[in-house]
C-alpha cells in the first residue's frame, strides 16, 4: 500500500523542517530508505533524471541501474511547501572493498585510477559510504537553501551509517558548495573527464574526526543540530528559525 502523502502526514526515518531565507517559505528534509518510501524515492529519482537531462549529462545517472533502490541504503529528499521535491541525494551501502565504489567506473582507463583505489583502501577500516545522485532544481525559488542543506548532510550521514568517512565525486562548478560542509578534494587523485570531456570530476572526502575544523562555527552548529534532529526518535523540537519533527533513527546500515 502506498503510504506517502505529504511530508507531515507520514512517519519517516527522519525529518526536519527549516526556512528558506531567500523565499521566506518552509521546506522539509526527509531521510528514508527506498524500500520504505517507494513513492517518494520515485519522485526524487524523477527529479534527478530531469535535472541531469537539463544539464546534458543524463548518462551519468545510470537510471535503470539505480531505480530499483537496491543499491541505496538511504536517500534524502528536500520538499518545498507545496510538497514538490526540489533536490536530494542518495547514499550507497557501506563498502567492504574498493571495488564497490562507483567512482572506479568514473576513473576507468584514467591515470588516477590507481590513486583512487589507494585512497579508498586507506580508509576502509574506518568505514566508507559514497554519496551519489545529488541534485538541486535550480529553477526553484528555494534552490540556494536546498543546495546549502544538502552540503550539510555529511555529519548525519556518517553518524547514521556508523562510518568515519564519506566520499563523493563532483564537477568543478560544485566543489565550493560541497567544501562548505566539510568536504575536501583529494589532491592525490587527478581529475577525470566524467561523464564526458566537458567536465573535470574530482574525488572528495568528508572525515568525521576533522569535520568541525573544516567548517565554519555557524555551519558546524547547524550541522550538529540538524544531525541530532534527523536521528531523534519520535518527538518534536523547536529550534531557532525552524521547527523539526523526527521519527525513527535508522541506526547502522
Amino acid at each position: 500500500m502506498n503510504t506517502t502523502k505529504t511530508a507531515s502526514e507520514v512517519v519517516k526515518t527522519g525529518m526536519l523542517r527549516a526556512t528558506a531565507r531567500e523565499a521566506g517559505t518552509e521546506y522539509t528534509v526527509i531521510a528514508a530508505s527506498p524500500r520504505r518510501e517507494r513513492d517518494l524515492w520515485d519522485r526524487y529519482l524523477a527529479g534527478a533524471a530531469a535535472s541531469y537531462e537539463r544539464h546534458g549529462c543524463a548518462a551519468a545517472l545510470d537510471y535503470d541501474e539505480v531505480s530499483s533502490g537496491a543499491g541505496t541504503a538511504l536517500f534524502f529528499a528536500v520538499l518545498d511547501e507545496t510538497d514538490q521535491v526540489r533536490g536530494g541525494l542518495r547514499v550507497q551501502p557501506r563498502f567492504n572493498a574498493a571495488a564497490q565504489s562507483h567512482a572506479l567506473v568514473e576513473w576507468a582507463g584514467q591515470p588516477g585510477q590507481v590513486q583512487l583505489v589507494n585512497a579508498i583502501e586507506e580508509r576502509l577500516a574506518g568505514g566508507i559510504v559514497e554519496v551519489k545522485t545529488a541534485w538541486v532544481d535550480e529553477r526553484s525559488p528555494i534552490a540556494r537553501s536546498v543546495a546549502g542543506q544538502l552540503s550539510r548532510l555529511g555529519l548525519v550521514i556518517m553518524e547514521m551509517s556508523g562510518t568515519d568517512h564519506m566520499m563523493a565525486t563532483a564537477a568543478d562548478h560544485v566543489l565550493r558548495r560541497w567544501q562548505s560542509g566539510g568536504g575536501r578534494v583529494d589532491e592525490s587523485v587527478p581529475p577525470t573527464p566524467f561523464p564526458d570531456e566537458r567536465y573535470r570530476t574530482r574525488l572528495m572526502w568528508w572525515d568525521l574526526a576533522r569535520l568541525q575544523e573544516h567548517t565554519t562555527e555557524e555551519t558546524w552548529r547547524r550541522m550538529r543540530m540538524e544531525a541530532d534532529i534527523l536521528q531523534s526518535p519520535g518527538h518534536a523540537q523547536s529550534l531557532p528559525g525552524r521547527v523539526s519533527i523526527s521519527s525513527k533513527s535508522s541506526g547502522r546500515w
